[in-house]
């Protein structure tokens, strides 16, 4: 069986690509010298619920996005805009969605001086089909 979370995040990306987020800027691992606004798929963890009676798994997984225009007018209208994406029951092959859920956004500048930055969590409730 695989982890929830890896279905989950592979539903994130696809949701954020085909909604044209960034247009289509959506990254594991970002280039070199990227184009901003550009989003990643970050942190996350996955806690398991196998109590006998049927397996289950909590995931929370964050989205992040980089801006660097002056304030975050960009990235709190393209974390607004993750928010009313991801918030949804996924289809995942193997899983069932039962609750998605947003969590909370945070805004931050970078050490650097230039970008800004926005974290928006989720939490899932994933069941796990047998």
């Amino acid at each position: 069986m695989s982890d929830p979370s890896l279905a989950v995040q592979g539903a994130i990306n696809t949701t954020l690509r085909n909604a044209g987020i960034c247009q289509g800027r959506v990254y594991d691992r970002v280039p070199a010298k990227p184009t901003f606004p550009y989003v990643t798929i970050g942190e996350g963890d996955t806690v398991g619920d196998d109590n006998g009676c049927f397996d289950a798994s909590e995931v929370n997984l964050s989205v992040h996005v980089w801006s660097r225009t002056v304030g975050f007018p960009e990235a709190k209208t393209i974390a607004g805009q993750i928010r009313g994406l991801l918030k949804t029951e996924f289809a995942l092959p193997g899983f069932n969605v039962s609750v998605a859920e947003y969590v909370t956004t945070r805004y931050m500048r970078d050490p650097d001086g230039l970008t800004n930055h926005a974290v928006v969590e989720f939490r899932y409730l994933i069941d796990h089909d047998h």
